[in-house]
């Protein structure tokens, strides 16, 4: 089973005259967290499966850029087959290195 990572990377609010970040430099910034992201979650899973099932999990990476306040929300989305596979992923992923 292989790894599957998805990105829902996107910005919102109306763009300020002055932003610190131009639509260009937004964009290197997601392919950047998706390499990151995507790389780290690689390394920590690329093989870890159910005992019981032999499913890999599956991440969904959520974020959002807002234009106004100058920041950005990521959020984690896990799916596994089971409730016990769950706490382990989460176990993982919560892990340093």
């Amino acid at each position: 089973m292989s790894l599957k990572i998805n990105f829902d990377l996107r910005v919102q609010g109306e763009e300020l005259p002055d932003a610190f970040l131009d639509s260009y430099e937004l964009e290197l910034m997601f392919d950047n967290t998706r390499r990151s992201l995507g790389a780290a979650l690689q390394r920590k899973f690329s093989a870890v499966v159910c005992a019981e099932h032999a499913q890999a999990p599956s991440f969904t990476i959520s974020g959002v850029y807002n234009n106004e306040s100058e920041d950005m929300e990521i959020h984690y989305h896990v799916d596994t087959c089971c409730q016990y596979f769950l706490l382990r992923v989460m176990q993982i992923l919560n892990q340093r290195a």
